[in-house]
C-alpha cells in the first residue's frame, strides 16, 4: 500500500454471513457494528452471485464510512465495488495475482492455518500481503471443512513469527480478546459475535471495549550503538522504552568509548553479527515498533533499510539520524549520509535535530521557527513521511515565546521565559510543540532519549501526533530532573526515571 496499513484497523473486525445476519439482514447489521466500534469490515457471501455480490457490497460502502470495506476472494469485484481491499484463503486467488491485479493501495489479506502455510507468507516479496487471518482458532459452523482447529497457544506461536501484522479467526468472543492481545494477535476477526446478535451496536461496542481495555506490553526494538556511560545509545533507548512502558530491545550495531565529555573511539559491530542479531528476533519476537539510532557507515544503513523493507515492513519506525553527539564528536561517517538518506521513505518518522536536518538537506542549520518548518517540509520532499525537527539546539537560551532566536548573550531572565519549540509534520498536520527551557549542562542523550519514548509510545497511541505530544512531555520532565542525578563531569543524562524516583 502507499500507506502502511495500520493493525489497529484489525481490532473489531467483521465477516459478514448473510444467514446468520437475518432478520436485520447484512447491511443493517454492519451498519449497527460499525457504530459500536467495528473497525474493519470483509463482505462474505459464498452463494451470491457476482451480481448480487456487487449490489450488496455498494450498499455497504454507503454504511461503512470511514470503515475499510474489504471482501472475500473475489478479487475480480474490488473495483467494481469500489472496495477497499480483497481477503484470500489458500483455495482462493495467489495473493501473489491479488496484488498484481490490485496495485499497492488496496488492502490485501491472508488466511493462514499452520506453520508451512505462515512460511509460505512470510517468504511472500514485501508489499504482498498486508495482514494474516490466523484461522480458524477454534472450530465454527460458518466454515465447514475448514482446518482443524488451532488453539489459542498455536495461534500465539504463529503470530510472533509473522512478517505481518495477523488477527485471530474462528469462534472468537470478547471474552478472548485479554488472551489473543497479551499473546502477540493484533486483533479479533468475528461473524457470530456480531452477526445475529439482537443488538449488533451493542456487539460491537463489547468488543472494542474488551480489546481496548486489554493489555499488552509493546516490544520495542531499538538499534543503535552502545554508550558505555549509559546516558545516550542503547543505554538511554532501553531506559527511555521502559520508562514510557514497553518492553525494550536492542541489536547493537557499534560499540563506543565515550563518557560524559566526549567520544574517544568508535568500533563498528561486524555486519554479519549485526544481521545474526536482527534474524534471531525476526525468528522469535513480536515488533511492535522500532528505533533507529546511530548507524555510523554507509553499509550498515543499506543493511537496516533491507530489514525495514523485509520483515520489519509495516512496524512503527522511528528514524533518529545520529550524526554527532551532544560533546560534538562526529558519530556518521561522510559517506554513509546518503545512505542514511535512502532511509527517509522507510521510516514512519524521522528526528533530526537543526545540524542533522542540515546536513540531509544539504544547506544551512535553521535559526528560526519558520526556517525550521520549512526545512521538516523539505524532508518530506526528500521522502519523510513524518518529521520531527528538533529546536532544542537552536542558539543558548531556547526559542523565547517572543522571539524567533535567542543569542549566547541571553540574560538569566529571558532564559526563564524561553521556551524549546518543535516542530511536528505527520499525517499532513503541522504541530509546534513547545516547552519550558531548563537551563542545565545534562543534555547527554536527549535526541536518543526522544526517538524511543516516540516508538515505545506509538504501539500505546492512537496516531503520531499524540504519541509526539507525549513524548516531549515525557522528555521535558526528564531534562527537568537531569540535575538530580550527578553523572560525570560534562554533559550529564537526563532523568528517564523521574516519575518512577519522586515515588521513593
Amino acid at each position: 500500500m502507499s500507506a502502511p496499513f495500520d493493525p489497529a484497523r484489525l481490532a473489531v473486525y467483521l465477516v459478514t454471513d448473510t444467514p446468520q445476519c437475518e432478520p436485520l439482514g447484512v447491511v443493517e447489521t454492519v451498519r449497527r457494528a460499525v457504530a459500536g466500534g467495528a473497525t474493519l469490515v470483509q463482505l462474505r457471501d459464498p452463494d451470491a452471485s457476482d451480481e448480487e455480490f456487487t449490489r450488496l457490497g455498494r450498499e455497504l460502502l454507503d454504511v461503512c464510512g470511514d470503515v475499510p470495506l474489504i471482501l472475500d476472494d473475489r478479487v475480480h469485484l474490488v473495483e467494481t465495488v469500489g472496495a477497499a481491499g480483497v481477503h484470500v484463503g489458500p483455495s482462493d486467488a495467489p495473493p501473489q495475482r491479488a496484488r498484481e491485479l490490485l496495485g499497492p493501495d488496496k488492502i490485501v489479506g491472508l488466511s493462514v492455518s499452520d506453520q508451512a502455510q505462515l512460511d509460505a507468507a512470510n517468504a511472500l516479496p514485501p508489499g504482498t500481503v498486508d495482514y494474516l487471518g490466523l484461522s480458524p482458532v477454534r472450530a465454527t459452523a460458518s466454515k465447514p471443512g475448514h482446518a482443524a482447529p488451532m488453539g489459542f497457544a498455536q495461534a500465539s506461536r504463529l503470530a510472533r513469527r509473522s512478517a505481518y501484522p495477523t488477527c485471530a479467526i474462528g469462534g472468537i468472543k470478547a471474552a478472548d480478546a485479554a488472551a489473543l492481545k497479551s499473546g502477540g494477535i493484533d486483533g479479533m476477526a468475528v461473524i457470530s459475535a456480531i452477526c445475529g446478535t439482537p443488538d449488533p451496536r451493542a456487539a460491537a461496542a463489547e468488543l472494542a471495549a474488551a480489546w481496548a481495555a486489554a493489555p499488552r506490553v509493546a516490544n520495542v526494538l531499538s538499534i543503535a550503538g552502545s554508550d558505555p556511560s549509559g546516558g545516550a545509545g542503547i543505554q538511554a533507548d532501553l531506559k527511555s522504552i521502559s520508562a514510557n512502558g514497553a518492553y525494550g530491545m536492542c541489536a547493537i550495531v557499534a560499540l563506543t568509548a565515550q563518557n560524559t565529555r566526549g567520544v574517544t573511539g568508535i568500533h563498528p559491530v561486524p555486519l554479519e553479527f549485526v544481521r545474526a542479531q536482527l534474524d534471531a528476533l525476526v525468528d522469535d519476537v513480536r515488533i511492535d515498533a522500532i528505533k533507529i539510532g546511530m548507524l555510523a557507515s554507509a553499509d550498515l544503513a543499506r543493511t537496516v533499510g533491507d530489514y525495514l523493507a523485509g520483515p520489519f515492513a509495516g512496524v512503527p519506525v522511528v528514524l533518529d539520524p545520529v550524526m554527532v553527539a551532544t560533546s560534538g564528536d562526529r558519530l556518521l561517517a561522510e559517506d554513509a549520509v546518503e545512505a542514511v538518506r535512502g532511509l527517509l521513505p522507510l521510516a514512519d518518522l524521522i528526528t533530526p535535530n537543526l545540524p542533522e536536518a542540515a546536513v540531509l538537506l544539504e544547506t544551512e542549520p535553521a535559526r528560526s521557527l519558520d526556517e525550521l518548518t520549512s526545512q521538516a517540509q523539505a524532508l518530506v520532499g526528500l521522502g519523510a513521511r513524518g518529521v520531527y525537527a528538533k529546536g532544542g539546539h537552536f542558539e543558548s537560551g531556547g526559542v523565547p515565546a517572543d522571539t524567533s532566536a535567542q543569542g549566547p548573550e541571553a540574560s538569566d531572565a529571558s532564559k526563564a521565559t524561553a521556551e524549546v519549540r518543535d516542530v511536528v509534520l505527520v499525517d499532513g498536520e503541522l504541530l509546534v510543540l513547545s516547552a519550558p527551557f531548563v537551563d542545565t549542562p545534562n543534555t547527554h542523550g536527549t535526541g536518543c532519549s526522544l526517538s524511543s519514548a516516540l516508538a515505545a509510545l506509538r504501539p500505546q497511541r492512537p496516531d503520531w501526533s499524540t504519541t509526539a505530544r507525549d513524548a516531549k512531555a515525557w522528555l521535558s520532565a526528564a531534562i527537568a530532573a537531569a540535575d538530580t542525578l550527578s553523572v560525570g563531569g560534562g554533559h550529564g543524562p537526563v532523568q528517564h526515571f523521574h516519575e518512577l524516583w519522586s515515588r521513593r
